[in-house]
């Protein structure tokens, strides 16, 4: 059973520091409002922002945003995959000695006082290793696929504390030494990289809350279902070497399997369903074609007939 440590806020530090790592690729047009939100917060924070090789103006914009601002500290890496330029960020942050870690993506926006209310929970609820950030999806995007990405999105925003077992959602917000005891981020995963430190901290009897009182929004961007799949396609064709370094991975991912998640039958997402017949069925087709491509990229990786890091270079 994984027991945290309590803060001792008598011991003469005035303060939990807590370390924010964000990776970034590509992002000048949206991470102006993300690293805006950071700056607005009140807890006090140190911010990592790894960029994974970013060509367009992507480094020189976070760093005219956060010039007179010490909080931050801007990594340019060279492009490898996102789970390297995170645990980069990672890193930084451990060296900094902070208490907690949260772990954000450039397209997330903090809701105001999203830091101070974690936190505070957190101090409130010894037992709890980390949390889960709702995500509020959004997109100034109208076609179909958007709207049906954001909607799916959505689904995932339940009125509960607890989270499931066969759960995909990933916590964020975490006690330093909790999520260290999960082993952290492999960045030799590649797909699902960031779900798997919440499975294995569940299964070694640590404690995860879905943090109802708070969220972030989640610029989805524009989204059309071929671009969609064709991004899933590179995740599926790689997902053979995080199952490999999962014990019981394929057992995992089985249970997570879309259809299979216990959150989409949750009474508040069948009201969504009935509301919202269309974007149901579009969801629907969109797991359906996303199931028969990750059965393939299985299917061909079990019989070896190519190596798919190797095609996608």
């Amino acid at each position: 059973m994984v027991e945290p440590k309590a803060w001792n806020l008598d011991s003469g530090r005035e303060n939990i520091m807590i370390g924010i790592a964000m990776s970034t690729y590509f992002n000048e047009e949206i991470i102006r409002d993300t690293i805006q939100s950071i700056q607005q917060q009140t807890a006090e924070f140190v911010c990592v922002i790894a960029d994974d090789g970013s060509t367009d103006r992507t480094v020189e914009v976070m760093r005219e945003l956060t010039a007179d601002d010490e909080r931050f500290i801007i990594l340019s890496l060279p492009h490898g995959e996102r789970g390297v330029a995170r645990k980069e960020a990672i890193g930084r942050l451990q060296e900094l000695n902070v208490d907690v870690l949260y772990v954000i993506d450039s397209d997330m926006v903090l809701t105001d006082g999203l830091l101070t209310s974690c936190l505070l929970y957190l101090q409130h609820h010894e037992e709890v290793g980390a949390l889960v950030i709702p995500e509020e999806a959004y997109s100034t995007y109208t076609n179909f696929f958007s709207k049906v990405k954001v909607f799916e999105r959505n689904l995932f925003q339940i009125p509960e504390e607890r989270i499931d077992d066969r759960s995909i959602e990933a916590a964020r917000f975490w006690r330093m030494e909790a999520y260290e005891a999960s082993g952290g981020i492999n960045p030799a995963q590649i797909s699902f990289e960031e779900t798997q430190p919440t499975i294995r901290y569940i299964q070694q009897g640590g404690i995860i809350r879905r943090a109802t009182f708070t969220s972030v929004k989640h610029n989805e961007k524009k989204v059309t279902l071929q671009n969609l799949l064709e991004k899933k396609r590179y995740y599926f064709q790689v997902m053979p070497q995080t199952l490999e370094t999962e014990e019981g991975g394929f057992r995992k991912a089985l249970a997570r399997w879309y259809f299979f998640r216990p959150v989409l039958y949750h009474p508040s997402n069948l009201k969504k369903y009935r509301r919202h017949p269309v974007l149901t069925l579009g969801v629907a087709y969109m797991y359906l074609r996303l199931t028969i491509i990750g059965v393939s990229q299985l299917v061909t990786h079990k019989f070896g007939k190519s190596d798919p890091v190797a095609d996608t270079k």
